[in-house]
């Protein structure tokens, strides 16, 4: 009788001898090699280093595979008893050594002196080796992908799965900073360069890394620039009005997060290696979520619309989840615990991404357009975008690394940018195609402020507890229970990033990482509990509230509503778009 491998922690931890349970702990354990192990700052702010999560990871491996050695006859694969050929045998007992190999070195490979470059490499090559021989093992390999289960990246994941497939060799790199370049041959380049960073990035394969990401954003960029391929990307999909732009959206996101690995993190390994392998992994694999759960975007990279281990930024092994999902107590990757100022922040940073969404709204059903007052639009989301990368970097440290690709350099640049495009556009006096072009890249803009917001917050806790709101237009109402934060909205003036209140400003030594899917679909979904002008609007501070809909209205087009009056797009048009913008890490 085939039975799941569970993919709870505490559970997958247990001593088991399914070679598939033991599979899917291995699966944690790659991705959190990604970028490298990190052990400082020490465990704080309910964020656990990942050395300690890897090497309990791999006891939990050894175990299970010490136990099937020992009573072959009891193995399982997936519940399905699984009797251990000679070759089997011959595989499991060198993956046993392996695994002594991995919780030899993994605690001498954070950093990056000599020795902890060594120790990078051989857990890189033994990782890989690891899942070599078990996939390169017929019978077993095909004993485990006969059982694929569900996973918190959204794609189904096998035991022991394998790395997406990619090349970075003279060919691959030429064919994706080529004129002309798929988005599919640019993932190859991420995947390969994905998969390097396995085990840790240091002087003897930063150099490879970094050229990597330099060709992939040049492949992004021209692709960005050609409007007639990403016109064909977005076509293809079906997508018109603010469905295209916001697939736009995101990739100028991924575009702006390649370029902040190579100007930010690459660089921070020679200074502070724990935060740049932390950095490392949210941003790689916060990529790869970004255009896996884009179908548009998705199928051009070689998928078929769903999240996928192959293709183009195909997704990694899926970390373990907590009782109540991904980034839930008890998994791998937990929510970040606020101290009083970061409350602060995120209350503010969820109420004024509500507000501009809904003035952006405004604007493109053709209100307050008039030069002066779009100008004045302008200005506040240059000061919340300010806002949002200046307390992250006030923050530092792991708290940056785990939420600095969102807050200064990826969604909220993209979103800020295009926002500003299609607002000048207007302001300029577009007409015709060009003012509907404006009017759904600002809608399109709108959503990923509110995306985004209820994306970070998500993964953070209030402080004293409870969780965040991300519909509230005011700083009170955007957690729950309410009050727990101080502060007004909207943001004036030049935003430096403080919340201005005398407490505990630094989390900067604090550890986080995003995980799991975030919830996000799950934190949205009250967002959308309106009729097909519900989603209140909030232009001058006057809120407007609207009437009901229904679960199973979320399929509704939004290219259809973005192009039947672009006026506010009906509340579960928006949630089947921020479906969207799920980011994992």
């Amino acid at each position: 009788m085939t039975t799941l491998p569970t993919t709870v922690r505490d559970d997958a931890l247990a001593l088991s001898t399914d070679l598939a349970q033991a599979g899917v702990v291995f699966n944690d354990a790659t991705r959190l090699l990604d970028g490298g192990l990190w052990k400082t700052p020490a465990d704080s702010h309910n964020q656990a280093a990942y050395l300690g999560m890897y090497t309990t990871d791999i006891h939990s491996v050894l175990d299970d595979v010490n136990a099937a050695l020992a009573n072959p006859n009891g193995v399982t694969v997936s519940g399905n008893a699984y009797a251990l050929s000679a070759a089997d045998t011959a595989v499991l007992s060198q993956v046993q050594g392996q695994l002594e190999v991995l919780l030899n070195e993994a605690p001498q490979s954070v950093g990056n002196s000599r020795s902890a470059t060594t120790a990078q490499e051989l857990l890189h090559t033994t990782q890989m080796s690891i899942l070599n021989e078990i996939n390169g093992d017929p019978t077993l390999a095909a004993a485990l992908n006969a059982n694929p289960y569900p996973s918190s990246t959204g794609a189904n994941n096998v035991g022991f799965q394998s790395l997406p497939s990619g090349s970075d060799n003279a060919a691959a790199l030429a064919a994706a900073t080529a004129p002309g370049a798929t988005l599919a041959q640019i993932g190859a380049v991420f995947n390969a360069a994905a998969d390097l960073a396995v085990g840790g990035l240091n002087h003897s394969n930063l150099s490879e890394f970094n050229s990597d990401m330099k060709a992939i954003a040049a492949g992004l960029t021209n692709l960005i620039n050609n409007p007639t391929a990403l016109s064909a990307i977005e076509s293809a999909a079906g997508e018109t009005g603010a469905a295209a732009a916001l697939t736009t959206v995101h990739l100028d996101t991924v575009l702006n997060q390649i370029n902040l690995q190579i100007s930010d993190f690459d660089k921070e390994y020679a200074s502070n290696p724990n935060v740049a392998a932390r950095a490392t992994n949210d941003n790689l694999l916060d990529i790869i979520d970004i255009i896996q759960n884009d179908p548009a975007l998705n199928v051009a990279a070689g998928g078929n619309g769903a999240p996928a281990s192959t293709g183009g930024f195909a997704e990694f092994p899926a970390y373990l989840n907590g009782p109540d999902g991904p980034n839930a107590h008890g998994g791998t990757i937990l929510q970040y615990q606020d101290n009083q100022a970061q409350t602060n922040f995120w209350a503010q940073f969820i109420a004024e991404a509500n507000v501009i969404n809904n003035q952006l709204n405004n604007v493109a059903a053709g209100n307050n357009t008039t030069p002066g007052e779009i100008q004045s639009l302008i200005t506040e989301i240059q000061n919340y975008e300010k806002f949002g990368a200046s307390f992250d970097r006030s923050q530092g440290g792991i708290f940056d690394a785990r939420f600095g690709n969102e807050l200064r350099g990826g969604t909220l640049l993209a979103d800020t940018n295009n926002a500003i495009h299609g607002l000048e556009g207007i302001a300029h006096g577009d007409t015709g195609a060009a003012l509907a072009a404006d009017q759904a890249q600002i809608q399109a803009a709108g959503m990923g402020f509110v995306a985004d917001a209820n994306d970070v917050s998500g993964n953070n806790i209030p402080i004293g507890g409870g969780t965040f709101v991300g519909t509230s237009t005011t700083v009170a109402g955007a957690t729950s229970p309410t009050g727990l934060a101080q502060g007004t909205i909207p943001v004036t003036g030049a935003a430096s990033g403080s919340t201005g209140f005398p407490v505990a400003s630094s989390g900067g030594q604090a550890g986080g990482d995003h995980g799991g899917a975030h919830g996000l679909l799950s934190d949205l979904t009250a967002l959308f509990q309106g009729g097909q002008n519900g989603f209140s609007a909030l232009i001058g501070g006057n809120p407007v509230q609207g009437g009901g809909a229904h679960g199973s209205d979320v399929t509704t087009s939004l290219a259809s509503a973005a192009d039947s009056g672009l006026g506010n797009p009906s509340p579960v048009v928006e949630h089947a778009a921020f479906a969207q913008l799920w980011h994992h890490a």
